[in-house]
C-alpha cells in the first residue's frame, strides 16, 4: 500500500508543469540530521501537499549537502529539477546563503527559483524578542523544570508527589526549542501546578524565593498570556493547504490584535490576560501596566 501511494504521489508530480518545496534540515531525538521535503503541486484533482522525502544526512550538514540529498531525491523519483519555482526554507544560512546556501546552489545548476522564509519560522523568532528581564523569567522556569525535577530521584517523588495530593496533572512538561508551542505550553502547565511546585520544593528545602516574589510572579503571568495567545497564532499558521494569503492575513490580524492587548494593559482591565488579572484579583496587587503595555509595544511585534 505504502509503495503504490508513493508511486500515484509521484506520477502526479511528474505530470505537474510546476512544483514547489519546503526544506526543512533538523535532527531527530538520536541527533541523526534529516533533511524534510515537502512538495506543493496541481494535479489533476486540485491543489496538493505532500510529504516527498525525509533524507537522512551522514556526516556533515552543509548547503551543498542538504543541495545534493535533495536533487538525488528528485532524481530518484525522475522528477524534473527545472518544474520547481520557489522554496520556503527556515532562513537558516545553509539554506540562504548567497554562495553555498542551497537555494543559491539549485539556481547556479538551473533557473532562478522564488524564495520564501517559511511564515511559522518568523513568527517563532518574533516571539523571542522578549525584555531580557522577562525573559529571565523563562530561563528560571526552565532551570527548575530542567535541573530540579527532572532529575531521575526528584522526578519520582514529584510525581508521586502530585498524585497523592490529587493534582490536577500528572507530570510538568519539558522545554523543547525545537517544537514551535513548547515554550507556552511549559509555562502553562507550570503555572496551572505552581503551588504544588512551591509546596515540593520546600518539603525538600529547594530555595526559589523568586517563586514568591510578587515582581517575579507579575512577570510570570505575563509571559504566560502572552505565548499562549502566539500559540494561539502558530496553530492557525499550521496545517495542510493553507494558501499563502490566509497565512498572511493571520499576521495581519494578529498584529491588529496587538493593538488592542496594549489599550487593555493600559486601561488596567486585562480583559484580554487571564492570568495576570486572576493574580491580581487573588492577591489585591497593583499590577505595573506601564511596564508592561511598554514591554508589548517594544516587542518587535507590533508595526
Amino acid at each position: 500500500m505504502s509503495s503504490n501511494v508513493t508511486h500515484i504521489q509521484v506520477e502526479d508530480i511528474q505530470l505537474a508543469s510546476a512544483l514547489s518545496l519546503d526544506i526543512d534540515e533538523s535532527c531527530d531525538i538520536k541527533d541523526t540530521a534529516q533533511v524534510t521535503l515537502f512538495a506543493r503541486y496541481m494535479s489533476s484533482q486540485g491543489p496538493k501537499e505532500e510529504l516527498l522525502g525525509l533524507l537522512p544526512l551522514s556526516g556533515q550538514t552543509r548547503g551543498e549537502d542538504i543541495a545534493n540529498a535533495v536533487q538525488k531525491c528528485l532524481e530518484d523519483n525522475g522528477i524534473d529539477i527545472n518544474k520547481i519555482v520557489s522554496i520556503a526554507t527556515d532562513g537558516a544560512r545553509s539554506m540562504t546563503g548567497i554562495h553555498i546556501g542551497v537555494i543559491s546552489i539549485l539556481q547556479k545548476k538551473k533557473h532562478e527559483i522564488l524564495t520564501f522564509h517559511c511564515i511559522i519560522h518568523q513568527e517563532a523568532l518574533c516571539d523571542q524578542t522578549f525584555p531580557a528581564e522577562i525573559v529571565e523569567v523563562m530561563n528560571l522556569v526552565i532551570k527548575i523544570i530542567n535541573s530540579k525535577l527532572a532529575k531521575a530521584l526528584y522526578h519520582h517523588q514529584f510525581k508521586d508527589f502530585l498524585e497523592e495530593i490529587g493534582g490536577q496533572f500528572s507530570d510538568l512538561l519539558l522545554h523543547n526549542k525545537v517544537r514551535w508551542l513548547s515554550r507556552g505550553n511549559v509555562l502553562q502547565r507550570f503555572a496551572l501546578c505552581l503551588n504544588e511546585i512551591r509546596a515540593f520544593l520546600n518539603e525538600k528545602s529547594i530555595d526559589h524565593p523568586e517563586l514568591e516574589e510578587d515582581k517575579w510572579l507579575q512577570k510570570f503571568n505575563f509571559m504566560v498570556d502572552t505565548t499562549m495567545k502566539l500559540n494561539e497564532l502558530n496553530l492557525k499558521l499550521q496545517g495542510k493547504g493553507n494558501p499563502a494569503y490566509a497565512l498572511l492575513e493571520e499576521v495581519v490580524c494578529f498584529e491588529k490584535k496587538l493593538l488592542l492587548f496594549v489599550e487593555d494593559m493600559e486601561s488596567g482591565k486585562l480583559l484580554h490576560f487571564k492570568n495576570l488579572k486572576q493574580y491580581r484579583d487573588e492577591t489585591n496587587v497593583s499590577i505595573d501596566t506601564n511596564y508592561f503595555s511598554i514591554a508589548l509595544k517594544n516587542e518587535g511585534w507590533i508595526r
